[in-house]
């Protein structure tokens, strides 16, 4: 089952940084979210790339968590995921990125 959602024509993939708990996991998720390749190789560059090559409009929606500390490498990979993910969006047309830092309640 996919957690994307089609609004307005536009699919709207959240990416919240409680629910997946590491890299692996993430990028599992956007494998099968946004519909990449088997081979997909679950790196940063991998996803550059399968990123500008979605062809229909796109908006990823990243829930960070301003509790994480930035000396936990988590939070360090989750930045550098989302430089990619802003770079890939400025280079295609059809994505989209919006990156939120959110409190949740205890």
């Amino acid at each position: 089952m996919s957690n994307r959602v089609r609004m307005r024509d536009v699919y709207e993939v959240p990416i919240d940084e409680r629910d997946l708990l590491d890299m692996s996991t993430i990028h599992d998720y956007l494998r099968v979210t946004l519909g990449f390749p088997e081979h997909y190789g679950k790196n940063l560059s991998a996803l550059y790339d399968c990123l500008g090559d979605i062809s229909s409009p796109t908006r990823l929606y990243v829930m960070r968590d301003a509790t994480m500390k930035p000396s936990d490498q988590y939070a360090v990979d989750m930045d550098h995921l989302c430089m990619v993910l802003l770079r890939a969006a400025r280079e295609n047309p059809f994505l989209s990125v919006s990156i939120n830092t959110v409190r949740w309640p205890d």
